[in-house]
């Protein structure tokens, strides 16, 4: 909150419950009733992909930090000197930088997500490779450098609120405007003169640095980003939405123009946070739920054609009702030739590539025609084989596994594909008798090696994939066999990805697929 400069009105004595004041808290009320109705539709609809990306806990915990600190300064007027110099003084150090901190991470999450995508088409085993951290100045810089953009926000925000509390302990406690009876520095003043001393300077220089660094920064980072969920723009509205919030607020707060003071009479200074905090909020809930019941009357449009389509389409958008990625395209009497589900496996045959990079940088859902490809791929390796020797069965289930760790399974895949839970449970008991482990092996020499003893143990950071359907080993072949037995499961088949394939495959189809050919 901000000084109340002008004694005449805002004089630190009883409440102004004049008309301008019954105003204040009435807008207060109205404001607070119409955001908890969005947070309550944005939660409802927290499994629609369009908002799930966005990380709704980061969402809520930025617009709630925000709005208490918006609440408290339409309040500043009708409470007139009720509200403490020190409390406003602590709120002022506490939920403002908070709340811009939260809100620079959900900025943050779609650079996250789009170095994550990139990250996926370059080569996705790389997302799921870790290395170990050493205590080092270089190891711990090197884990810095590697955090994404959202984390390395997570880690800022953490240390920015100690290192701003630090100073906000010490002055409140030093300085004698905050309470007459002890002090080392400052005079007694009153509660408007409270309100305009040095020790606020520490709290404005940190929403000075969320809002004029760190802001910055995340436009300078997404410049690139043209995604069509509206989320590069909604950042860029947000990030722009706070920028004039602080100096207009020192602006009103120390200085002497005649204007400004007669219009502290009735607007307090703080006040010129609201439209920042307004937009900010705003910005954050209003483009997610467009993106959701924009969804609606499409759904509905291919749901009412799918008597024109074939007996594949037709069972394609069925599978809609149970996985919803996003907002769905209009199919039907307007579907072209190129965007039928023919064309589609024509494309995953033959030029995948294209349909990876448009889904990577513009849709950000690149991990499924990632895993259609590499299905692929895996189909094509070891379906051609006629006999199967044990050591080329054992890389087999090897290289499936490194499949199903990578992309599949959301405890040790960075951004896992969505399939049904029966689908996945069929998948994860398949391959239960391995260990996966995502650090780096320790090495002596330029020369790669195993990451454990162990034969059941699965390591991104070996690239299995590309080897040829025979691999070279040491071990004798009763010892290759012996191994082999006990955890290759006797009914693995290169067929072990096909539900998996077909249900990705419907749901880029339904998604994806129509929006690349538009």
């Amino acid at each position: 909150m901000a000084p109340v400069l002008l004694p005449r009105i805002l004089d630190g004595g009883h409440a102004n419950l004049d008309a301008l004041g019954i105003a204040y808290i009435v807008l207060a009320i109205v404001y607070t009733l119409i955001l908890g109705g969005e947070l309550w539709l944005l939660n409802r609809h927290r499994s629609v992909f369009s908002v799930r990306i966005r990380n709704i806990k980061i969402v809520f915990a930025a617009v709630c930090m925000l709005h208490v600190y918006l609440v408290l300064v339409l309040f500043v007027y009708p409470l007139n000197g009720l509200f403490p110099c020190w409390v406003e003084f602590w709120v002022m150090s506490v939920f403002l930088p908070s709340g811009m901190a939260f809100f620079q991470a959900c900025n943050a999450r779609v650079l996250t997500i789009y170095e994550s995508q990139n990250r996926l088409q370059r080569n996705f085993l790389e997302g799921a490779r870790k290395k170990r951290i050493s205590y080092t100045p270089r190891g711990l810089w090197a884990v810095w450098r590697d955090l994404n953009a959202a984390s390395k926000v997570y880690v800022g925000t953490v240390v920015g609120l100690v290192i701003s509390f630090i100073p906000a302990v010490i002055l409140f406690f030093s300085s004698r405007r905050f309470h007459a009876s002890y002090g080392v520095f400052a005079r007694v003043v009153d509660e408007i003169e409270c309100r305009r001393g040095p020790e606020w300077i520490p709290s404005i220089l940190v929403q000075l640095f969320w809002t004029s660094l760190v802001g910055p920064w995340i436009l300078w980072k997404i410049r690139h980003v043209q995604d069509i969920h509206g989320w590069a723009w909604q950042t860029r509205l947000a990030v722009l939405a706070g920028l004039p919030g602080t100096p207009l607020w020192m602006a009103f707060t120390y200085g002497k123009l005649p204007g400004m003071r007669s219009m502290d009479r009735y607007f307090a200074p703080a006040g010129w946070f609201i439209p920042s905090l307004f937009v900010c909020q705003q910005v954050l809930i209003l483009i997610p739920l467009y993106e959701v019941y924009r969804a609606q009357p499409r759904r509905a449009c291919v749901f009412s054609s799918s008597s024109s389509l074939s007996s594949s389409d037709t069972d394609a958008l069925t599978y809609v009702s149970s996985v919803n990625k996003g907002p769905q395209i209009t199919l039907g009497k307007e579907l072209k030739p190129k965007a039928s589900m023919q064309a589609l496996e024509y494309s995953i045959n033959n030029s995948i590539e294209s349909l990876i990079d448009w889904a990577a940088s513009r849709e950000f859902t690149a991990e499924n025609t990632i895993f259609l490809r590499e299905v692929r791929n895996f189909r094509r390796k070891w379906a051609g084989l006629r006999m199967v020797t044990t050591a080329q069965r054992r890389q087999m289930f090897t290289e499936a596994s490194l499949i199903f760790f990578t992309l599949v399974d959301p405890l040790t895949a960075e951004m896992p594909i969505n399939i049904e839970y029966k689908v996945f449970r069929s998948l994860q008991n398949t391959f239960s008798t391995l260990e996966y482990d995502p650090y780096k092996p320790p090495s002596r020499s330029n020369t790669p090696i195993s990451p454990s003893s162990r034969d059941n143990v699965i390591c991104p950071w070996e690239d299995t994939l590309t080897r040829p359907t025979s691999v070279d080993s040491n071990m004798t072949s009763s010892s290759i066999t012996s191994s082999t037995k006990s955890f290759v499961p006797s009914e693995f088949t290169e067929d072990v990805f096909d539900a998996a394939f077909e249900s990705i495959k419907y749901l880029v189809f339904t998604n994806t697929w129509p929006r690349f050919v538009e």
